[in-house]
């Protein structure tokens, strides 16, 4: 794995000539805190420095005496690598630029909910976690994996924020994604009809409707990206919240979640390789 100093070392190499870039990838997942092997460096940088990275990648001091060598893209015009190194193990060293991903929102946009912290012994820029959960949502098992325990984390976070006044509770529970967040909430006092109404009208994700539906059943939900079903949503309405049919319906939309998810990344894919020579 490419070690976090060493990343840290090259985001603030890539800084220095006016990069604009946010960790994404494993190296953000470690970033909030989660044991992640990864032995790539992703990075989402600004449009407007696409064209000049091979410039700006010599100007940083990253390949002393070297050229800018770039590799194979898959996705041409979205996606970039560009070697830098040779790691101990003899394995080649690259960094691998997005200027746009189908899984995400615009570029200044992303930066607007980026996070800045310490990594490696540096500050370095990630992705802010709801985008980073978003990035993740493909068609491999193991990115799901990994967003499974973000979206515990997530909603910790959201749970701290809240007791501490740092954010309303109803913009808080508009992101909920697991059992062991609608737990913490409702121990907490914090899920009673007027916050969780309230953070319906906000939601987006069908597995968040889900789990905040039976404690305002009358509230009108916005449609989401994969609609539930008029009569799962008419049961949601009538049922005691955190009964085991309550727990049981969360789980089967969040696997109709994964798995539209899984296809729509797919067909991606195919759609980008079929264009190819």
């Amino acid at each position: 794995m490419i070690p976090e100093g060493r990343v840290a070392e090259v985001v603030s190499a890539l800084e220095a000539v006016g990069i604009s870039c946010l960790v994404m990838g494993g190296h953000a997942v470690r970033f909030y805190g989660l044991s992640r092997n990864t032995n790539d460096v992703d990075l989402h940088v600004s449009p407007d420095q696409w064209d000049d990275l091979p410039v700006r990648l010599a100007r940083t001091g990253l390949l002393p005496g070297q050229p800018v060598r770039e590799g194979p893209s898959w996705r041409p015009g979205a996606f970039r690598r560009f070697q830098i190194g040779t790691l101990p193990d003899g394995r080649e060293e690259w960094l691998e630029f997005w200027r746009e991903n189908h899984l995400l929102a615009p570029h200044a946009e992303l930066q607007s909910r980026a996070e800045r912290g310490l990594y490696g012994g540096r500050e370095i820029t990630c992705l802010g976690l709801a985008d980073l959960i978003r990035s993740k949502e493909t068609e491999r098992d193991a990115d799901w994996q990994d967003i499974a325990a973000l979206e515990q984390f997530l909603d910790a976070r959201g749970l701290a924020r809240v007791r501490s006044d740092t954010v309303p509770v109803e913009e808080a529970l508009a992101l909920l994604r697991s059992q062991t967040g609608l737990l913490g909430y409702l121990e907490a006092g914090f899920l009673g009809l007027q916050n969780a109404g309230a953070a319906l009208t906000r939601t987006t994700n069908p597995v968040t409707q889900t789990l905040l539906i039976p404690f305002a059943p009358n509230t009108p939900v916005p449609e989401p990206v994969t609609p539930i079903e008029p009569v799962v949503q008419a049961r949601l309405r009538t049922i005691l919240p955190v009964s085991p049919l309550h727990l049981a319906l969360v789980e089967v939309i969040r696997r109709r979640y994964i798995a539209f998810r899984k296809e729509v990344d797919r067909r991606d894919k195919e759609r980008i390789r079929a264009r190819q020579p």
